[in-house]
């Protein structure tokens, strides 16, 4: 089993149901495949850096999944004919990977994630608190 990041680019112009839609419809074909998905994100609509099939926006997803390789070639074909996805690419990220590592990595960004920015406090807050006390910095130094 190997781990794998697909990116893939959906036209910019369906909904938000026919979105999710045909991101649950990849989704399900990795399932199929006897993949395991690790997380999916909705990175939402980007700009892209040059015109793709006449589009200069997408809704972007990022999908990462572990499972064998003979997977690959079966979603990359089911992308290839859905004329709704712009673009796509599939990135080995680990081989071989160990699902028994998958939970100490969960762990690693929980922390990452708590250890940014209180949830009690906006970041607007903590940046004018910051620039707060830069002023007085510089007033001691003077």
């Amino acid at each position: 089993m190997r781990r794998y990041d697909l990116i893939f680019i959906v036209q910019p112009d369906l909904s938000d149901e026919e979105t999710k839609a045909i991101a649950d419809r990849y989704l399900q074909i990795i399932v199929a495949q006897k993949g395991i998905i690790i997380k999916t994100e909705d990175w939402g609509k980007r700009r892209l850096a040059y015109d793709i099939k006449k589009q200069s926006r997408g809704t972007y997803f990022l999908v990462d999944f572990y499972g064998p390789g003979a997977m690959i070639r079966e979603i990359e074909r089911n992308l290839k004919i859905d004329d709704n996805i712009l673009k796509f690419i599939t990135v080995k990220t680990r081989d071989p990977f160990n699902p028994e590592t998958l939970e100490e990595e969960r762990k690693k960004e929980q922390l990452l994630q708590e250890s940014q920015i209180p949830p009690d406090e906006p970041e607007s807050v903590v940046a004018q608190e910051a620039t707060a006390e830069e002023i007085d910095l510089e007033k001691e130094g003077e």
